[in-house]
C-alpha cells in the first residue's frame, strides 16, 4: 500500500488545499469555498473537511473570519531576530517597498520607570518619538522610541521618515552600539494602535520592547517599544544548544 493511500483522508486533502494556496491558484485574500461545497465536491463529510481546513488554519495558511468565512492568509515575512532593530533595512533587503510617516515627535520628562531604563534622573528631558513604518503601502510597524535629550541632542533637525533610528544613532551621533535587551510578547492592539495600524480594536500584535546600549559607556541610548502586526510578520530565532546546554557528566 502506498504511502499516500496510507495517510488520513483529512491529511490528503489538506495537502491538496496546501498545493493551491502556495501554488497560487488560491491567491492571498480570497474566499475559499465552504465546508459544505468542499464536501460535496471531493464526495467526503464536511467533518473531514473541517479537520483538513482546521490544520491549515493552525499552519496559518488559511484564516477565520467571524461571520465571513474561511479565507487564504496574507503571507508574513521572516524576520531574523536581530534585523527588528532597522526595520526599513530588513524590508529593503526583501524588496518591499518601504515608507514613513511621524507621528509623534516632542520632549517629555523622565518618569520613574524611563529613568530606570535609561539610566538618567527622574525628570530629565528625554525625547518621545512615534513613527509608523509601511510595508508595500500597508501600515506593519508602529515605533515608539525613547531618547535621553544630552545623548542625542538636536535630534529634531533630523528627518525621522527617511532614516531609521538605528541609522542616526550610528552615523549622525557615532554611537557605537554593543548590547541589546529585547523580549517579545503578544498584545491586544489598543484603540489608539489599532486605528494607526489598520486593524480593529483587540488585534493580536506583537510587541517588541527593546534597550540598546553603548559599547563604550554601558549606558542606554534608547529604549522603544515597537508593534508589528502579526498578520504581517514572524520572527525567526537561531539557537546554539552547545551554549545552553551542560555538557554531559
Amino acid at each position: 500500500m502506498s504511502e499516500e493511500i496510507q495517510k488520513p483522508l483529512y491529511a490528503r486533502i489538506q495537502e491538496y488545499l496546501a498545493e493551491l494556496i502556495l501554488s497560487g491558484k488560491l491567491a492571498p485574500e480570497a474566499k475559499i469555498q465552504s465546508e459544505r461545497d468542499y464536501s460535496e465536491d471531493l464526495g467526503v463529510s464536511r467533518m473531514t473537511v473541517r479537520k483538513a481546513i482546521t490544520e491549515l488554519v493552525n499552519e496559518g495558511l488559511l484564516e477565520r473570519r467571524h461571520g465571513s468565512g474561511t479565507y487564504v492568509a496574507k503571507p508574513r515575512v521572516t524576520y531574523e531576530s536581530h534585523e527588528m532593530v532597522n526595520y526599513i533595512q530588513a524590508m529593503s533587503r526583501r524588496n518591499i517597498a518601504t515608507g514613513s510617516q511621524l507621528i509623534e515627535f516632542g520632549e517629555i520628562v523622565a518618569s520613574r520607570r524611563l529613568a530606570e531604563t535609561l539610566q538618567v534622573e527622574i525628570g530629565n528631558p528625554i525625547y518621545r518619538v512615534l513613527v509608523l513604518r509601511f510595508a508595500n503601502r500597508v501600515p506593519v510597524v508602529l515605533e515608539r522610541g525613547f531618547f535621553p535629550c544630552s545623548r542625542c541632542p538636536n535630534l529634531e533637525e533630523w528627518d525621522l521618515e527617511k532614516s531609521s533610528i538605528y541609522d542616526l544613532l550610528t552615523t549622525v551621533y557615532g554611537a557605537h552600539l554593543g548590547h541589546i535587551s529585547q523580549t517579545v510578547e503578544a498584545v491586544a492592539a489598543t484603540d489608539s494602535v489599532a486605528k494607526l495600524l489598520r486593524v480593529d480594536e483587540g488585534f493580536p500584535l506583537l510587541m517588541l520592547s527593546r534597550t540598546i546600549f553603548s559599547s563604550e559607556s554601558g549606558n542606554p541610548v534608547l529604549y522603544s517599544q515597537d508593534y508589528l502586526r502579526s498578520d504581517y510578520a514572524r520572527i525567526h530565532t537561531d539557537i546554539c544548544l552547545d551554549e545552553i546546554v551542560p555538557p554531559p557528566g
